[in-house]
């Protein structure tokens, strides 16, 4: 049926819609819609969108004591069912007008191609429909690149200022745990990559079902091309091999896996990778970003079918952006954090680079993901050296996104550690090597780090929320005067570093010590009271509902025992004999339960 007339179409669409029952008494529908997706419409009469429904399915924190693969089906089997089943009217009413869509469950969600101002307006006049946002292209900022030369026989400084040798020495270089990444796709070809591939089998044969995933379905406009076509893109569209069109990705996965006979620069060498392409040359968009959250929750083969949550990743890594300038604004921002929420719940650890935009200094953390409470947030350093070319610390990188969170009103603290950003060597494309700078570079150190502390204790796999306190109270503290809070003394955590540079060698040490169910590994419980923290000789220790004596231990970062005592449940203790620096607190409650808090001696 060919309808040219819009007035004709709208009434058309209005009459068939209310034989399908489903139109509300909304008359106010531009309130359920974009101001930037009608905006959109004064210059184009196609526009991508993205229908988010009601009745989003929020997937509560999972109880610890199961594993991973049960977490991640239980997650899965919940949103599937809870969102798809409330699509089905939405998906009837575009496939009478044969308008081309896809489904999301990770947020209750439709993304819609070439979609008509009559077409929102009909979407958002529907009763299941929340609200309607353009879906816009983004654009990750382009770290600064220079060419690598000859290689030398060594490891990279970044490797060795997080102390990854030492871990490497211990036989921990992240066998048995998969790091995944979503970015601008991956050269699996690369001699530093390819036998890491989880697809990988042999020389001659490897398996792309459940290890690449690519969501670029359409050639992006703001690529400028004079024709829009995929014999633009060197990878084309929906490839179903790894493929890198912009050396980004490559590059990042290099520096969590990657390595060769001569160098060293991957953090976590014997880790598999799987991967999953969101741009398009540099440019992707919601729902290329929410396509790939979802895909890493539940694999699929290469016909995007029979996905399998089991297949799932330990940790992902994210060195994007998504910027309020270009489509991921206030009105749309819940939806892509909630996509990130029901991952994390899954037992996805999700890692993501804190942005570029250090110029602006205070508040420059505004953008997806990396504003969001649950992604961890990573800022970048340098090196930087003595007036005779020596090194002799690394500090804040100039261009590292800070903190607060000022853009949401929520004014919370980011980023939550910092890791090396500067002059970062790794693979990309052609069987060839680069360094780059960027935060994008930092996150993929903390990706790799993740590796490690699983392939050390494997019960770490899908216990997020302690492998975020193991690297919060293993890293080595980076002190700030944090003006950005209105803070004009030294602080940690502050918005520069958030806790410090991560370390590795102390975060394998206290990953060591998780045990799962038999004892909870809580750094922060608050029936355990110590105070003050920091302090400079004595604290008081109180605990909370708790009447007989009780054992502390006091360890210093290294899993050393420094201290042991029988305590009441208050008590003052001297230690003034310690050295200054962090150290752990323990004590066993009702015989089974670790209670556990980061002390700082001044």
């Amino acid at each position: 049926m060919s309808i040219k007339s819009p007035l004709i179409l709208i009434l058309f669409l209005f009459f068939v819609s209310n034989s399908y029952g489903f139109v509300s008494n909304n008359d106010n529908w531009l309130d359920k819609v974009s101001s930037d997706l009608i905006k959109k419409f004064e210059t184009n009469s196609n526009v991508a969108i993205i229908v988010f429904l009601n009745n989003q399915y929020v997937q509560k924190a999972v109880d610890n004591r199961l594993s991973k693969q049960q977490k991640a089906k239980l997650v899965y089997e919940n949103l599937k069912k809870n969102n798809l089943r409330n699509q089905n009217e939405i998906k009837a009413l575009l496939e009478r007008f044969g308008y081309k869509y896809k489904q999301y469950f990770i947020v209750n969600s439709i993304a819609v191609k070439g979609a008509k101002i009559e077409l929102v307006e009909l979407l958002a006049k529907q009763r299941v429909v929340e609200f309607i946002s353009y879906d816009s292209p983004t654009k990750d900022p382009l770290e600064k690149t220079e060419p690598m030369p000859n290689i030398a026989k060594d490891t990279t400084w970044g490797i060795k200022m997080i102390d990854v040798p030492d871990v490497w020495d211990l036989e921990i270089k992240g066998n048995g745990a998969v790091v995944g990444g979503q970015d601008t796709g991956y050269d699996w070809t690369h001699p530093a990559l390819n036998k890491k591939y989880r697809g990988f089998v042999n020389d001659t044969f490897s398996n792309h079902n459940y290890n690449w995933h690519d969501a670029i379905h359409d050639i992006s406009p703001l690529n400028n091309d004079s024709i829009i076509e995929p014999s633009n893109n060197p990878c084309g569209l929906d490839s179903k091999i790894p493929c890198d069109d912009y050396s980004h990705g490559t590059h990042t996965m290099g520096t969590m896996v990657g390595s060769n006979d001569s160098l060293a620069f991957g953090i976590a060498p014997e880790a598999k990778w799987i991967g999953c392409r969101n741009m398009e040359r540099g440019w992707g968009k919601p729902s290329t970003y929410i396509e790939c959250f979802e895909w890493f929750m539940a694999p699929t083969d290469t016909s995007s079918i029979n996905p399998d949550p089991a297949l799932s990743p330990d940790v992902i890594n994210n060195s994007w952006g998504c910027p309020v300038k270009e489509g991921c604004d206030s009105s749309n921002w819940k939806y892509m954090e909630l996509a990130l929420n029901n991952l994390r719940n899954s037992g996805v650890f999700v890692v993501v680079s804190a942005g570029n935009d250090g110029i602006r200094y205070c508040g420059s953390i505004r953008n997806p993901s990396a504003m969001f409470e649950n992604a961890f947030t990573i800022g970048a350093t340098r090196l930087i050296y003595d007036s005779t070319g020596v090194r002799f610390q690394d500090t804040i990188a100039g261009y590292s996104s800070r903190g607060p969170v000022t853009i949401d009103g929520s004014n919370r603290l980011k980023p939550d550690i910092s890791a090396p950003g500067s002059r970062v060597l790794s693979c990309v494309p052609g069987n060839n090597y680069r360094y780059s700078s960027g935060t994008s570079m930092a996150g993929p150190h903390v990706a790799g780090v993740v590796a490690l502390m699983i392939s050390a204790n494997p019960k770490l796999k899908g216990q997020v929320d302690t492998i975020e306190k193991i690297l919060l109270n293993s890293a080595d503290p980076k002190y700030d005067i944090d003006t950005c809070r209105g803070i004009t003394d030294q602080v940690l955590p502050n918005s520069t570093y958030g806790y410090g540079r991560i370390n590795a060698f102390k975060a394998i040490k206290m990953a060591l010590d998780f045990r799962v169910s038999t004892e909870e590994y809580n750094l922060d419980n608050n029936s355990l009271i110590v105070f003050p923290n920091p302090f400079y000789d004595n604290i008081t220790i109180q605990f909370e509902n708790e009447t007989k004596d009780l054992e502390i231990e006091i360890y210093d970062l290294l899993g050393n025992i420094v201290s042991k005592k029988t305590v009441s449940n208050r008590s003052d203790l001297d230690l003034g004999y310690l050295n200054p620096g962090f150290y752990i607190l323990k004590t066993k409650v009702n015989d089974s339960i670790i209670k556990k808090k980061k002390i700082l001696k001044l």
